[in-house]
């Protein structure tokens, strides 16, 4: 934001607003209290995304603009202004293509939809190899000794001949998940304590959802959600959940609610 020049816009929601439009973001437990505000909306939520969408939040919004084949959300937003005949203007073409850039990993989780896109992006103004530059950033020295820790205190599970990883780690959860499939296993949960709830970052190989169908965000983070007092969401390779109880009780959840989800693929 501070390479584009834009600022960011105060927390507080306007006392005259309206009309919320939540975008990529797939419950409302994620806002924190401002969760409360956007319920007492005149003309309500819409919601614009691309992850599996939680039952939760279907049933709050007054329209959901969702399509869970983009890799990304900003595909859906772009697709927001070709439905209006409105032509992105330099500064926000960019904004989308960084965007594209981040949740597709530089595009290697990215679909024919994301190239379409970002080609058009491009023709708006956008330049991949300045956004290269801006949005690359070397890992810093906790993050390392996280990840670290995470491997020293991972325990393997083996569900057939897929290899299932689960740890402990006070921060950067998500990036000790991403670094456990780049070892060697197939799906990863690692959870810590995040104000006084239990966190579980997950992440699957593409391989592993392609011959299980075991989607992470509707089989295991929503359904795991409900039932351990939080709420879970995201996708097929990679979803978070939030739930009451112990870091332990949560991991051995996840392990057995994935257990079940691929029955008799455990090959």
């Amino acid at each position: 934001m501070e390479n584009l020049g834009i600022s960011a816009p105060d927390q507080k929601i306007p006392v005259d607003a309206d009309l919320a439009v939540l975008v990529d973001t797939n419950s409302l437990d994620q806002l924190g209290r401002a969760s409360g505000t956007l319920l007492k909306m005149e003309y309500g939520l819409i919601v614009v995304d691309h992850h599996h969408p939680h039952p939760d939040t279907v049933k709050i919004a007054s329209q959901m603009i969702v399509d869970e084949s983009a890799a990304a959300a900003a595909e859906v937003v772009y697709r927001l202004f070709e439905a209006s005949k409105e032509e992105p203007e330099r500064v926000e073409a960019t904004a989308l293509m960084a965007a594209l850039f981040v949740e597709t990993k530089h595009f290697l989780l990215a679909r024919d939809s994301t190239f379409e896109v970002a080609a058009k992006l491009v023709k708006a103004g956008a330049d991949p190899r300045r956004l290269s530059g801006m949005l690359s950033s070397p890992m810093n020295r906790s993050e390392r000794v996280a990840r670290l820790r995470a491997a020293e205190r991972s325990s393997v599970t083996m569900l057939g001949n897929w290899i299932v990883v689960t740890s402990q780690l006070g921060s950067y959860q998500s990036s000790a998940a991403r670094a456990f499939l780049t070892l060697g296993a197939h799906v990863a949960f690692v959870a810590g304590e995040v104000k006084e709830k239990v966190r579980v970052n997950m992440r699957a190989t593409e391989e592993f959802y392609e011959k299980t169908g075991a989607h992470l965000a509707r089989d295991v983070a929503i359904p795991l959600g409900k039932l351990l007092g939080g709420v879970g969401g995201g996708h097929p390779t990679a979803a978070g959940l939030t739930a009451a109880g112990t870091v332990d009780d949560a991991l051995v959840a996840c392990v057995n609610r994935l257990r079940e989800s691929i029955g008799p693929l455990q090959t």
